[in-house]
């Protein structure tokens, strides 16, 4: 009998044990599911974490961002500087052309772009931007001793010359502008030379701020006061998408930046054209706080 109830005893505790590992390995499920998911929705390792920062930049625009003796300076370069000091990190800058601004980011070539580079609803989409830092509308250059463009109809049957990947590229193919003979060239160099030198552009479109800082080399070119056209083009520093911690990071810098006195004295420094034309300057071109907040580490505007 004895034997009988101690084969009931082991019968008795060997569902317990089973009873045990189920719940254990039950848990374990549970915890690796939660682990599996927390690791699938976490960011890669911060872009800051190692104190270096590769950006795109320009370097054929001065005032914004231009190389004289391997050293990069413009608005762009002084931006970047002082918003990645902010976050604990230093720019490590690199050349980047007009049309390659997303490629760099997305294939990762490039953590950030500062390059002049506007902020539209379809870049959006695809890359995250912190901005604006600074806000223009598109103009017109012209030799300094031509005026024959002085409003927006003066430019029917000119030869106006752009480049890829611009804005203005793109808003000059516009149909209201059909009557402009719009022109691409590689970049800002090339057309700069055709208006100087071959004179075989009449005028050079690009945003006001870039064409006020190429005349800063360039005294014997203008920009055509108070002639503007298209909407108002978002200067932003982009980035990929899945960087939005380090995203909201730099969108709060700027927001110190712009709020203190830092922003004035820098843009003043690098573009000091502009205050030289343009008496109501730092209400043309710097952003309100509101806008950064609307544009900034979104996928499209907050409106």
């Amino acid at each position: 009998m004895r034997d009988r109830g101690s084969s009931k005893g082991v019968g008795l505790s060997a569902p317990g044990r089973r009873g045990r590992r189920t719940v254990v390995t039950a848990a374990f499920l549970v915890f690796a599911a939660l682990t599996a998911s927390a690791c699938a929705d976490a960011e890669p390792p911060s872009l800051f974490a190692s104190g270096k920062v590769s950006v795109g930049t320009k370097n054929d625009q001065p005032g914004t961002g231009v190389v004289h003796t391997y050293k990069f300076s413009g608005f762009d370069i002084t931006v970047a500087r002082q918003i990645l000091k902010s976050v604990g990190a230093e720019p490590d800058f690199g050349i980047v052309p007009s049309e390659d601004r997303t490629t760099v980011l997305t294939e990762k070539k490039k953590d950030l772009v500062v390059a002049t580079f506007s902020i539209t609803v379809e870049r959006m989409k695809r890359l995250d931007f912190v901005g604006p830092y600074a806000s223009t509308y598109q103009g017109i250059m012209v030799r300094k001793d031509d005026r024959r463009i002085r409003r927006p109809d003066d430019l029917f049957g000119k030869r106006v010359c752009t480049w890829p990947g611009t804005t203005s590229a793109t808003t000059l193919q516009g149909p209201e502008y059909s009557r402009i003979a719009v022109y691409e060239r590689p970049d800002a160099s090339s057309c700069i030379n055709d208006l100087k030198v071959t004179k075989v552009a009449d005028a050079v479109s690009t945003d006001q701020m870039i064409l006020y800082g190429f005349t800063q080399e360039n005294p014997d070119l203008r920009v055509v006061p108070d002639l503007t056209y298209g909407s108002a083009n978002h200067y932003g520093i982009a980035l990929a998408k899945g960087h939005r911690a380090d995203c909201l990071k730099l969108r709060d810098a700027l927001r110190d930046y712009i709020g203190g006195n830092n922003w004035s004295h820098d843009f003043s420094t690098s573009l000091w054209s502009i205050p030289k034309a343009d008496p109501r300057w730092e209400t043309d071109y710097k952003p309100r706080l509101e806008t950064i907040d609307s544009l900034s580490c979104r996928d499209q505007p907050r409106t």
